[in-house]
């Protein structure tokens, strides 16, 4: 007798591609952000969670240039000056984050929390795909 799991894979049509890990994780990101979002609005208030969005964005498109930046570095030659650039944008990220959490008053815990969606996304993803391996789930 199948089980459940066979039974699911059979059912899923063939022609869908499936999403890589990268991608799976940006879905988690996009999650916990719209999940976080609400949660610090009625923990604290709107500059709580205006300052949870603020880390949040910072974290997804630090992911995202992370992303680019392994792509290019895998790809083959890497200029010199590609590698510095990514290294300056990550930069000017932190350096932005750091002026805006200063100067407009964000609460530095929301803003931490914001920070940590993407280090929760990889915990996630990295749980349910050792879950699936060991045929928990």
């Amino acid at each position: 007798m199948a089980s459940e799991l066979e039974k699911a894979k059979a059912s899923k049509p063939e022609g869908q591609p499936k999403p890589s890990l990268v991608d799976r994780i940006r879905r988690w990101q996009l999650l916990f952000a719209a999940l976080g979002f609400p949660a610090w609005w009625m923990l604290g208030g709107q500059r709580e969670a205006v300052s949870f969005l603020v880390g949040a964005f910072a974290s997804i498109a630090s992911f995202g240039l992370l992303d680019r930046f392994t792509s290019a570095v895998g790809g083959g030659a890497v200029s010199g000056a590609g590698v510095a650039l990514s290294a300056v944008r990550i930069l000017v990220i932190g350096g932005l984050l750091f002026v805006i959490i200063n100067n407009y008053s964000l609460h530095p815990l929301a803003a931490g929390t914001g920070l940590l969606i993407t280090v929760a996304a990889i915990m996630v993803e990295a749980l349910t795909g050792s879950l699936l391996c060991m045929n928990l789930v």
